[in-house]
């Protein structure tokens, strides 16, 4: 995120380029509405600011030192105040780090196809490659099970296999 320039984003089809990262790999990722308007509103307000806009700036850059890349370290430092400002907590009541980030868009992610009717199996890759991962093996590491997953694999799967399952006669309580 912190090596971004502002030539790695295309207004025009609200994509941003990212290039080299983990295992060298380079990706073009869409951005939903929201985000591109977001995206416009920040360079807007960085060209008012008489802020560097050329193609080679750093997208997320450090205003003191004339739009130069920030370090990881700083922008964690920046990201605390924000995140306690708006109240953002993980369920243990620690704040985020930036990589909880991600975990929490690859659970939301796969919550969101089994609440479709997805086929996630389908479209695991997809999700492996919009998050750079080599390959679907990498994206476990951000799955742990958790419960609202297990809850909605649960669901589906009786959905489509409940019937096939039945009750074993003579066993307490409908035991199978």
């Amino acid at each position: 995120m912190l090596r971004l320039t502002l030539g790695d984003y295309d207004r025009r089809n609200a994509t941003l380029l990212i290039r080299e990262s983990k295992f060298h790999k380079s990706r073009l990722l869409p951005l939903n509405g929201d985000i591109a308007e977001e995206m416009d509103r920040y360079l807007h307000a960085r060209a008012q600011g008489k802020l560097p806009v050329s193609s080679d700036t750093a997208l997320i850059g450090n205003a003191t030192q004339g739009g130069r890349a920030d370090s990881g370290r700083n922008l964690a430092l920046c990201l605390r105040p924000l995140l306690q400002e708006c109240s953002i907590f993980t369920p243990k009541g620690r704040l985020p780090r930036i990589h909880d980030f991600r975990f929490s868009f690859a659970v939301n992610a796969l919550l969101r196809w089994y609440r479709e009717g997805a086929d996630v199996e389908a479209k695991l890759p997809l999700l492996a490659t919009y998050m750079g991962h080599v390959s679907v093996l990498s994206t476990h590491y951000y799955l742990h099970w958790v419960e609202p997953l297990r809850t909605a694999s649960s669901e589906k799967f009786a959905r489509h296999y409940g019937e096939l399952v039945m009750s074993v006669p003579g066993r307490k309580g409908g035991q199978q």
